[in-house]
Parts: structure tokens; sequence; C-alpha cells
């Protein structure tokens, strides 16, 4: 009897979840992503070494804030 009611709870979300619109429409955050979008284009590895690079400025400081107080 549990079983019969969660499968027809996912049955019924699983329903309504599209919002109408079929699976391949083509909506997607990869369109932002095109050859031909304006604007500055900035692969994964920039963002990485750039995190990193400002994580590490930001422990080195305060380690320098350790010292120079």
């Amino acid at each position: 009897m549990a079983t019969q009611r969660r499968a027809a709870a996912r049955a019924g979300a699983g329903a309504g979840a599209g919002g109408g619109r079929p699976a391949g429409a083509g909506n997607n955050i990869l369109q932002f992503y095109t050859d031909d979008s304006p604007g500055l284009q900035v692969g994964p590895t920039t963002v990485l070494v750039a995190s990193l690079s400002f994580v590490g400025v930001v422990v080195l400081l305060h380690i320098l804030g350790k010292f120079r107080m």
C-alpha cells in the first residue's frame, strides 16, 4: 500500500516539472556560452587559477597580519 502511494506521488510530481515545454527544447544554460556572444570569454581553467590565487593572497595577508601586529 505504501509503495503504491510513493509511486503515485512520484508520477504526479514529475508530470508538472517540465512546465509544458518539451524536454529537448534547447532552452538551457549552454546557449549563453557560444563563440559569437559579446563580452569577455573566460575559460574554466582561468577561473580556477584566479580563484585559487585570490585565496592564496588572502591567506598570505592573514599570515603577514599576525606578524605585523
